[in-house]
This record gives structure tokens, C-alpha cells and sequence, in this order.
């Protein structure tokens, strides 16, 4: 009988550990269940932007017709479309536009791999999607494109491969926001991403990006501002960059500040015709306010009630109460002027000065302060507050070093602060070179352009001048002239700027020729004027004010015949380059026939 009881006890245990193990599986199924669904809706939100590195194909006009040619000039498409498109440069993918009818607009397609072959030919009308901001290089979406089916439009990859059905009125691109897509159905608009994943649902009526950049992700954590047309008027609302709700649709007016970067999405909207400010869906700003500005350099807000001015932090901690007539920022100075004095303070709100008439703005270089006084003149002082220069001054700018661009009677002057010397003084514009230590002189008449280095030295002085910074360069260049300069204002050669290159320009007595890499002259110095040669390797040469070609090997390729306006102009093989903006760039040397 015990046997019995402990043999039936055995099997109980058994059947209940079986049990719960059979429920841990079940439980274990469903969590990795949820867990593959909402890794497939993540990884089906995030794509990747295609980059175009090289230039591989370039659209070609000839007698009124595009073509396409390659980086080595061969003709890969014939000139016989009324429009074409590349919309990636570096894959042979090539959209020829005919038949077009200005009456209705409607026109046929087709498209072309790099051998000249029709592809996709089992779609109807396929098509490109441009950017609504084409003033960018490659104006298009540059791995998807859409094709019409039964009077709808749909999505497919550059091999063909359908992304979506043709289930949608339209497709177009979305402002800023690269990789995502507005299409519309009926009346009302939803986003999807050139994965053809859902990131809004399809019924808005109006949405559009937030315009937020970063240089490494480009606009991919950009959010969306989603709009209702409602019975008092139009009311918005925000989604993030994955399409998840972030502010009901309720509010006036919705910006984002994109000034702030990072993770955390800051918010300005207007309710009931007040701002407020949100951190993500947080509300740390009340709608309060009549205005609410942000101040990039000090990561300050300042808000506007009732006509006067305070400072809020980013936290939503109010620094200064709106009681000041004005508030101006700089450094890490609040400067806040109510009535006829101005007070100064620190960012936590920490009076530094008060009752004080003079503004103080502090510089990149700490040991030198910009001072105006009630009267709007300028000075400057040390760190000691020690008068440098008195109030004299309408207008003084910081430059570098301990340098300071001056203004007074309208007379402009260089003025070093450490010794209150004046390194310069003109009736023309001074101005700082973008990016660099270096200012320039610009005389209008004749005009002509200085350079300064940055001890004040004149390291150039060129007519009819144009200036192009270059990030690790400056190039100062005129229809018989170039020269190079490094980011402080010593000149530098090509050789040191392009180590690549096969050959590089060079001038003797006012002429123009090419020399290799170790100086021997490869084309003599004969040319009125010569470009360097570009990635492809070709270059122009100008004699007698007509431009030619040649190449890496310095054979001349096209004699001196085109009649171009500009001064550097580039080539591939025989084309010359026409860009009007917008996209709208090709090669050529029949435009002057037209």
C-alpha cells in the first residue's frame, strides 16, 4: 500500500513538472513570438540612404535631345529623349522621357541600362522621385522608383523588384525628410519608407518633416508633423522619427527646434494662439507665452508676456522672470535691459553687473570683451575690464587671434588689441574669410579682392576676383589668375592640394601650361589660361578667349574653339558642363548653336 501512494505521488509530481514546463515553453513561444514581430516592425522602419561617392554617368544634350555619356565620355544613350533623368549617378539606371503633351502633361517613359538595353519593360511608366528641395546635387530618390498600373501608382528597387502594389494616387517625395514618402489615397495623405513600410497611417491631411539634420544620419531622425482639417481650422500634431505619437492633434502651430541636437525631440506649439515648449511628449514650457526663441550658443529660451522679456532653461527652469524690455544673449552672458539700465547676468541668473548702461559681450577669445554703451557706440576691454578702446567705434566685430574689424565715421579698420595698433584701414568692406584666419578686402573699383593672412600680412591682391573656401583651402581665382592658400592665409601649390592628379597647371610670364608629378613640362606654357584637371581627368585650356581640352596625358582633345563665359569651366572628353540649379545639369557643345 505505501508503494502504491508513493508510486501515485511520483506521477503527480511528474504530471505537475510537465505541466509547468509544457506552460514555460508556451510563455517562452509567445515572448519570442512578440519579440520577432516587433523586431520585424523596428528593422522594417530604419533604411538606409543610398550615397553617391563618384559620378559614374551624366546626362548629354545634343540637338535638342538627352542622351546619357560616361566619366570617359562614351555615349551610352543616344540623344533622343525630350527629358531624361539619372537619378543615381553612380548605377546605370537612365529614364527617357517622350512623347510629352504640354496640353494634358502626359508622356511616356523608358528606361535604359548602361548598355543602352530597355529594362522594366513590364512596367507602365515608370518614373523617378524627385525631391521637392532639388537645389541638392542628386535631386532624386536614388534606389526607388514608381510605376503606374491601372491609373495608381506603386513602388519598385532598381531591379525591378515590386515594393508595393499600385494602390496609391500619388507618390512624392517628402521635404526633408530623404527615404520617406508621401502618398495619398482619396483625399487624405499617409508616409512610407522606400521599404514601402507604413510610417503614417493614410489619413491626414496634410503632413510634412521637421526639417532636423544631422551630418552623420542626414535627415533620418527627422519627425513628422501631421495635420486635420477640423471645424475650427487646421490642428496639428507630432510623430517621431519611427512614426510613433509624440502630441495629439490639438495644437495651432508645431516647429520643431532643430537647433537642438540629439536624441531628445524639443517642440514649439502654439495652443489657443500661446507657445509652450514640449521635450519629446513632456510638457516643460506652459503655454504661456506670446513668443518663445531659442538661443543655440547658450541653450537658453527667452520668452515674451505681455510685451516683456525673460529666460526659461531647456529643463523648463525660468531663469529670469519677463519683466525686462529686451534680452539679448552672447557668450555666457544674459544681458537684459529694463528702462534705461541694462543688467547683466550669468546663465543661472546670477547678477554679474547691475544697473549698468553699457552692454558687455564677451568673444571667442576670452581675454577681450565687445562693450556698447547707451548710445550704441562700441568699444572694447580686457578681461581685467581695462578700456582697450573707448566708445567711439558704430560697429566693432571679432575676428581671431586678438584681432578686431572696426568701424567709425565710415571709415573700416583692422585693429590688433593687444597693442592698439591698426593693421588696416579702407573705405571698402573688410570682411573675414568663412571658416578661416584670414579677411578680405573687397575694393569695388576696379574690383578687387585682398587677402590678408593671419599677422596681417596682404598675401594677395587680384582683379576681377572671384573667392571659393574649400574645406581645407581657399582659391582665389580670375580669368588669367589662381591661387591657392592654406585656412591661415600662407599660399600653397596644387601639388599640395591635389597629390593625385597627373598633371598640374602651371604659369610662366603670363602663360599657361601643365607640368607631371616630378616637374617636367608636359604642355608648354602657351594658354592664356588653364583649369586643373578634374577627377575625370580632363582640363580646359583657353587661348585667344576660346576654351579647348585636353587630357591626363596632356593630348589636346578639342583645340581651343568654345566661347564660354565663365572662367573655370569643366569638361568630360569633348562636353562641356551646363548646370542651371535644381538638377538641371549637363553636358554639351552644341549650346551655343541653339
Amino acid at each position: 500500500m505505501e508503494k502504491l501512494k508513493k508510486a501515485k505521488k511520483e506521477k503527480k509530481g511528474t504530471i505537475k513538472k510537465q505541466i509547468i514546463t509544457t506552460f514555460f515553453i508556451i510563455i517562452c513561444i509567445i515572448l519570442l513570438a512578440i519579440a520577432i514581430w516587433f523586431w520585424k516592425q523596428t528593422s522594417d522602419r530604419t533604411y538606409k540612404i543610398e550615397e553617391v561617392t563618384q559620378f559614374s554617368y551624366f546626362k548629354l544634350y545634343e540637338n535638342k535631345k538627352y542622351g546619357v555619356i560616361d566619366k570617359n565620355a562614351n555615349i551610352l544613350v543616344e540623344p533622343k529623349y525630350d527629358m531624361l533623368v539619372i537619378p543615381n549617378p553612380s548605377k546605370g539606371i537612365f529614364i527617357g522621357y517622350f512623347n510629352y503633351n504640354s496640353q494634358t502633361g502626359e508622356y511616356q517613359t523608358e528606361v535604359m541600362n548602361e548598355k543602352g538595353e530597355k529594362i522594366l519593360t513590364q512596367y507602365t511608366q515608370v518614373a523617378p522621385l524627385m525631391f521637392q528641395d532639388a537645389s541638392v546635387e542628386v535631386p532624386y530618390e536614388k534606389s526607388v522608383l514608381t510605376y503606374k498600373e491601372n491609373g495608381k501608382y506603386g513602388l519598385i528597387n532598381f531591379n525591378g523588384k515590386k515594393i508595393t502594389e499600385a494602390i496609391y494616387d500619388s507618390i512624392e517625395s517628402l521635404l526633408y525628410k530623404e527615404g520617406c514618402l508621401l502618398v495619398k489615397q482619396g483625399e487624405k495623405y499617409g508616409v512610407i519608407n522606400i521599404k514601402g513600410k507604413q510610417m503614417i497611417e493614410i489619413q491626414y491631411d496634410s503632413i510634412s518633416a521637421d526639417g532636423y539634420y544631422e551630418e552623420e544620419t542626414k535627415y533620418q531622425k527627422a519627425g513628422f508633423i501631421i495635420g486635420e482639417k477640423k471645424q475650427e481650422g487646421y490642428r496639428y500634431g507630432y510623430r517621431n522619427a519611427n512614426g510613433e505619437k509624440i502630441l495629439d492633434v490639438e495644437y495651432n502651430e508645431i516647429n520643431r527646434i532643430t537647433e537642438i541636437t540629439g536624441n531628445e525631440i524639443y517642440l514649439l506649439a502654439l495652443k489657443n494662439g500661446q507657445a509652450g515648449i514640449y521635450k519629446n511628449d513632456k510638457q516643460v514650457i506652459a503655454h504661456n507665452y506670446e513668443e518663445i526663441e531659442y538661443n543655440k550658443q547658450n541653450e537658453l529660451f527667452i520668452v515674451q508676456k505681455n510685451d516683456k522679456q525673460g529666460v526659461i532653461s531647456q529643463e523648463g527652469k525660468e531663469i529670469l522672470k519677463p519683466e525686462y524690455d529686451y534680452i539679448m544673449l552672447s557668450g555666457q552672458t544674459i544681458n537684459a535691459k529694463k528702462g534705461e539700465s541694462i543688467y547683466s547676468f550669468d546663465k543661472e541668473g546670477k547678477v554679474q553687473q547691475t544697473e549698468n548702461k553699457m552692454t558687455i559681450l564677451p568673444t571667442e577669445n576670452s581675454q577681450y570683451f565687445i562693450v556698447i554703451d547707451e548710445k550704441d557706440q562700441f568699444g572694447i576691454m580686457d578681461a581685467n575690464k581695462n578700456k582697450i578702446l573707448e566708445n567711439e567705434y558704430s560697429y566693432i566685430e571679432y575676428t581671431f587671434g586678438d584681432y578686431f574689424i572696426v568701424t567709425k565715421d565710415s571709415k573700416v579698420g583692422v585693429i590688433k588689441a593687444s597693442t592698439k595698433e591698426e593693421m588696416i584701414s579702407s573705405d571698402n568692406v573688410i570682411q573675414k574669410v568663412e571658416g578661416s584666419n584670414v579677411l578680405q578686402l573687397i575694393i569695388p573699383e576696379p574690383y578687387t579682392i585682398e587677402l590678408y593672412n593671419e599677422k596681417m600680412e596682404k598675401v594677395a591682391s587680384m582683379k576681377e576676383a572671384n573667392l571659393n573656401v574649400e574645406k581645407d583651402f581657399i582659391q582665389l581665382s580670375s580669368a588669367t589668375e589662381r591661387k591657392y592658400f592654406d585656412k591661415n592665409g600662407n599660399k600653397i601649390e596644387n601639388t599640395e592640394i591635389f597629390p593625385n592628379l597627373a598633371l598640374f597647371a602651371f604659369e610662366q610670364n603670363g602663360k599657361w601650361g601643365y607640368k607631371n608629378t616630378k616637374g617636367t613640362i608636359v604642355v608648354d606654357a602657351i594658354y592664356d589660361m588653364a583649369t586643373e584637371l578634374n577627377e575625370y581627368g580632363f582640363a580646359g585650356i583657353k587661348q585667344n578667349g576660346k576654351w579647348g581640352v585636353i587630357n591626363s596625358k596632356g593630348e589636346v582633345i578639342v583645340e581651343p574653339s568654345y566661347e564660354l563665359e565663365w572662367d573655370e569651366p569643366e569638361f568630360i572628353g569633348p562636353y562641356y558642363k551646363l548646370n542651371f540649379g535644381y538638377g538641371m545639369v549637363y553636358y554639351t557643345k552644341q549650346w551655343q548653336e541653339e
